[in-house]
């Protein structure tokens, strides 16, 4: 299993299995699920209120950096 920055993806037989830091796991299927749900509404939010999909996957950027920091105590939640 080849490891990239932190990520160990496993690829078997029906399709990849992502694990984060040997910690976590998400399988294939799973992922595309979670993948298709994200995309398919920010394409929905940009189109509803023409704003650019890069402010868009930035804000959610930022969203994800302090849910993670709120998820390890480094931050409170608001």
């Amino acid at each position: 299993m080849p490891a990239n920055a932190g990520y160990i993806i496993d690829v078997p037989g029906d399709g990849p299995e992502v694990y984060i830091l040997n910690t976590m796991h998400i399988s294939g299927p799973q992922l595309t699920e979670l993948t298709e749900v994200i995309e398919d509404t920010i394409e929905y939010f940009c189109d509803k209120e023409q704003v650019s999909g890069q402010l868009t996957w930035t804000v959610v950027e930022c969203l994800a950096t302090a849910k993670l920091a709120e998820l390890k105590g480094e931050l409170s939640p608001v």
